[in-house]
């Protein structure tokens, strides 16, 4: 089979992302739809009705906050609004009442292997209102061409009796209360066949999706009164189609792909399909995404990532309260780089030797998969927090400071480990001369249990920061030892920030989540409104926007992010590779 071209996966994920965003999907029992879709169907969407959608206590929270209500009053979304309410004069009727009339029983969305085309079939309120609809778009757009003095942009066919239009290369048409919107007039055309012939190779014959269809309901994906989607997708079919095909073969060639997607990619290198849901709350929207999984999938080449077979749990090491992010995960990186050989292709391989050969001299002879990363254990834990600068004191661009907290394998490790940090610390400075950049002093201290051991860029007294201080001046990098604990940070502030978890709060960790994710999107928000300026410049430079364009669609993107409170993630390997998203609401801003 050819790949998919590139304008029918633009096509498709467009497609999806729309009906997505207004709405969600139907039960099987509610239509036979899945049995007017092609057997070769290797994706397959369902929404629930957008009514069902629109009166939901997330969507009713959402849209009361005052962020929204600001974000419907920007100048992009007035613009848009504007459109819409052209729109529904034009064919007099509002956008909410129209979307109802199109998804009665929900939206339906399949990508066809056979003839490359993507389609959405959605049950109408009845056949004689979509047919009435079709005919006012089909004479709205006549009418608008013939005032630009342009060709008629709608043409007409029948296809055994079911009546159907072309229009931007789109084949419109419905099959009853049904309505038809596709890419491919072949697709078009199986479909109507399927349905007068009740021919027997349809979607619901498909084997893979019968078996991803029944996964559904012995896994976290089980349908409930909040599920709003579901999806079924043909990952063997996409995999021999070259979809993704960096991501999937055998050997990686992209070395963070590897690193944060690992235990992912063996599976999706071994499994036939993955399924997914989507589920809202009063105050969350939760995606889920599972594959079937064994352990042999992943053995022992990425044991660096699932663990010992596949029981390679995180652990909370530090408290993430304040922090914007935290991530929690199981990744042996020692592992990880000691077997490149097996991971990677030759050209990855190649840049990880040298990178070895340079980090190695860097580390004083020391081997750095072996002695610098095999010093700590798998459980790490990756921190990021707002900075406070003061007033004359604050770089032009300002950045989170971050770093990793790990146990060491061995605590008498850390004086070699300190040496080697001072090391680094000098190769810094003899580089940042060279190219004129500001120098690093060392400095030491203790508080509490934690011996910090910092570096700071120190400011020229003769020289004047009109812009603002260096980028450099975000970073004062830091290595701390707290018992067992290596505390690796980019800024001494941080460092000391931490407050280490006790046993009982460790013992209340999921036991059996590979990797967790915590976002605080408040802080993200202010960290970016920070550096508002920049980005404005940026959106001008880059998109050729005026100054107010950019300030604009900047604003329309604080407003959508003030949204939402939290964005979390977990990750499992049980029987099934389980992936959960969950985007609070921030209800009082």
């Amino acid at each position: 089979m050819r790949p998919f071209s590139t304008h029918t996966s633009l096509l498709m994920t467009c497609v999806i992302f729309l009906i997505a965003f207004a709405s969600g999907f139907s039960k099987a029992e509610d239509l036979e739809v899945k049995k007017m879709l092609p057997a070769s169907t290797v994706i397959y969407l369902e929404f629930q009705p957008v009514e069902s959608i629109l009166e939901h206590p997330f969507v009713q929270t959402l849209q009361s906050t005052p962020a929204f209500k600001k974000l419907l009053r920007s100048t992009s979304l007035l613009k848009l609004r504007g459109g819409v309410t052209l729109f529904e004069f034009a064919i007099g009727d509002k956008a909410d009442a129209l979307l109802k009339n199109l998804s009665t029983n929900g939206w339906h969305i399949a990508v066809d292997k056979k003839t490359e085309g993507v389609v959405l079939l959605a049950e109408t309120i009845s056949q004689d209102w979509i047919e009435d609809y079709l005919r006012t778009l089909t004479k709205l757009a006549r009418n608008d061409a013939a005032s630009k003095n342009q060709t008629d942009p709608v043409r007409e066919a029948d296809y055994r009796g079911i009546h159907g239009y072309e229009f931007q290369k789109l084949i419109i048409g419905n099959i009853g209360p049904v309505l038809i919107v596709t890419n491919k007039t072949e697709l078009a055309k199986g479909i109507i066949d399927r349905h007068l012939d009740s021919a027997p190779d349809h979607l619901s014959s498909n084997q893979l999706f019968q078996e991803s269809w029944a996964s559904q309901k012995t896994s976290k994906l089980d349908e409930g009164p909040d599920q709003i989607a579901r999806a079924f997708v043909d990952i063997d079919t996409l995999r021999q189609a070259g979809v993704a095909k960096d991501l999937l073969t055998a050997q990686s060639r992209d070395f963070p792909a590897e690193l944060l997607l690992g235990g992912v990619l063996a599976p999706l290198n071994k499994t036939r399909f993955a399924s997914a849901a989507m589920h809202i709350g009063l105050n969350r929207l939760s995606v889920q995404l599972c594959t079937p999984y064994e352990k042999q999938w992943n053995g022992d080449v990425r044991a660096f990532f699932v663990g010992p077979d596949s029981n390679g749990v995180a652990s909370a090491l530090v408290n993430a309260d304040g922090l914007l992010a935290s991530v929690n995960a199981y990744l042996n990186i020692s592992e990880l780089w000691n077997r490149a050989g097996d991971l990677f292709d030759q050209k990855v391989n190649d840049q990880l030797a040298q990178a070895d050969n340079q980090l190695t001299t860097l580390f004083s002879g020391k081997d750095f998969g072996t002695d610098i990363l095999g010093a700590i254990e798998p459980q790490i834990q990756l921190i990021a927090s707002e900075q406070a600068f003061e007033k004359d004191g604050a770089p032009s661009i300002q950045l989170p400071s971050f770093g990793i907290v790990a146990k060491l394998k061995d605590p008498s490790m850390q004086k070699g480990l300190k040496r080697t940090f001072q090391s680094f610390v000098g190769f810094l400075n003899i580089a940042g001369a060279m190219e004129g950049n500001p120098q690093l002093d060392l400095d030491s201290e203790i508080s509490g249990d934690r011996q910090i051991y910092s570096a700071n860029y120190l400011k020229e007294n003769d020289k004047k920061y009109v812009n603002g201080l260096p980028i450099q001046f975000n970073f004062s990098p830091t290595l701390a030892f707290d018992r067992d604990l290596i505390l690796l940070t980019s800024t001494i502030e941080l460092s000391k920030k931490i407050t280490l978890k006790t046993s009982d709060q460790k013992d209340k960790a999921e036991p059996k989540t590979n990797t967790s994710i915590s976002l605080d999107v408040t802080s993200i928000t202010r960290i970016l409104a920070a550096n508002r300026q920049q980005m404005i410049s940026q959106n001008m430079l880059e998109k050729g926007h005026t100054r107010l364009e950019a300030e604009a669609e900047i604003e329309t993107l604080f407003q959508l992010l003030s949204l939402f409170k939290t964005l979390t993630a977990s990750l499992e390997f049980n029987e099934q590779v389980n992936l959960q998203l969950n985007l609070d609401v921030s209800e009082d801003r």
